[in-house]
């Protein structure tokens, strides 16, 4: 845990020192805005449905509660081209603590000088009014049974031509989930907790002024009201999202965005989205660096149908990287290779102790890389003796269907069911197996 605080602390001196180099150089626009241009080029590809998805590292930039579904420490990165000569550039890190909650930190950044080009709404801008705005964003989240709560103070600093302005705002969201054991006693136990979430999400709600240097220029940042629904199907597989939105400014703008998320195998995920400024797709690759840490790749292509297609198309790429090992639960398998039916795989459950005391039942299994079960044990717990182990075996006999597995890759989930009913899953790569003169 002390590594992690560590962890947590050098990522937040980086992100301070990126946002006071961005102050020095005179990099800023209107800073709550940047916010709303999207963290991650996974919510873009699904139009910015968003608020009741949320759950990677940009979740704060969309509704500060969905860190509480964020069980491991996470690292984020977007870049790409905002509109016109911008480019955006976002770091998000968020690193649970078990009991505590969510703490995560955001920073954002646009960088270039603009050429005369339209915005969105159908504001012109002339090259010599060039913009560019930075923020830094400070998050926490808890989760509870049937709901979860985030609050993200941010500081904003905006440029606009030779202006300079800062401000200060804040953010708040709430995430409900109607399946909930608490509030939803009369269903099956077996239908996951998140298989329905309603997400709302409350944004400047200070709608602070920035007040520009020399020209007392003083535009607000308007507050916006988001709501979302999600939908989570075939055990995360398909996911359904629909959001609106509303700007309580003197133009009102009421948005909407629909999304959807497929995975058609593990390790690939293909998006699609349309809201009331753009349509957009992508995809996602998921591979395992190693046993403790995982790389998320996305990419969102973006067409303006709003601007009448004057606006270019965009195109982002993201990085998220799932670490095990800071916060979280991982495994570990020694020989990580099986080569004969005489050997046997010691697994190692690494942070199996924060769960103490906090578990109902728990499910290991172990899934081929089709994501058939090969492997599979499971435990109602009742009292000490019945609690997670801290290590499993296995010697690559499938206990499903009988006889050994094939050659392949393996990976292993862990399903945690706590006290108030609440389902936390964690999975990842196990090991391979390669019999050696073994006829298969």
């Amino acid at each position: 845990m002390m590594k992690a605080r560590h962890v947590f602390l050098a990522l937040t001196l980086v992100a301070v020192a990126l946002f006071a180099q961005q102050i020095e150089e005179g990099v800023g626009g209107q800073g709550a805005m940047l916010f709303e241009a999207g963290g991650s080029a996974r919510s873009l590809a699904m139009g910015q449905a968003y608020t009741a998805i949320a759950d990677q590292g940009e979740a704060v930039l969309y509704n500060p509660a969905g860190l509480g579904q964020i069980h491991s420490a996470k690292l984020s990165l977007l870049g790409g081209t905002l509109y016109g000569n911008t480019y955006q550039s976002v770091l998000a890190y968020n690193m649970p603590w078990a009991t505590y909650g969510t703490f995560g930190l955001a920073y954002a950044g646009a960088f270039g000088t603009l050429e005369e080009t339209t915005t969105p709404d159908g504001t012109n801008i002339a090259a010599e009014d060039g913009m560019s705005n930075s923020g830094v964003m400070i998050s926490y989240a808890k989760k509870f049974s049937a709901f979860s709560v985030g609050l993200a103070p941010k500081i904003l600093f905006s440029r606009l031509s030779d202006e300079q302005a800062l401000a200060f705002d804040v953010d708040v969201g709430f995430m409900l989930y109607p399946l909930s054991p608490i509030l939803a006693k009369k269903l099956t136990s077996s239908l996951p907790y998140d298989l329905v979430t309603l997400g709302v999400a409350a944004k400047n709600l200070l709608a602070a002024t920035m007040d520009y240097t020399g020209s007392g220029m003083e535009p607000a940042n308007p507050r916006i009201i988001r709501a979302g629904l999600g939908i989570r199907l075939l055990d995360n597989r398909v996911k359904l999202a629909s959001d609106i939105s509303y700007t309580l400014d003197d133009n009102e703008v009421f948005g909407w965005y629909e999304g959807l998320e497929v995975y058609p195998a593990r390790l690939l995920a293909l998006r699609a989205g349309i809201n009331h400024n753009f349509f957009s797709f992508g995809l996602g690759v998921n591979t395992d660096l190693s046993r403790s840490v995982a790389l998320e790749v996305d990419y969102a292509f973006m067409m303006n149908y709003a601007s009448e297609f004057l606006l270019e198309p965009i195109h982002k790429v993201s990085l998220n990287l799932n670490l095990k090992n800071v916060a979280g639960l991982w495994l570990a398998s020694r020989p990580a290779e099986l080569n004969s039916p005489a050997d046997y795989a010691e697994i190692s459950v690494n942070g199996a102790a924060q769960f103490k005391g906090r578990i109902k039942r728990w499910v290991f299994e172990i899934k081929d890389a089709g994501g058939n079960v090969v492997y599979r044990k499971a435990q109602d717990v009742y009292g000490e003796i019945d609690e997670l182990p801290s290590k499993f075996t296995w010697n690559g006999v499938n206990s499903i269907r009988g006889g050994q597995v094939d050659k392949g890759t393996y990976y292993y989930q862990i399903t945690i069911t706590d006290k108030l009913g609440d389902k936390i899953v964690y999975e990842g790569l196990l090991l391979k197996v390669d019999w050696k003169g073994v006829r298969r």
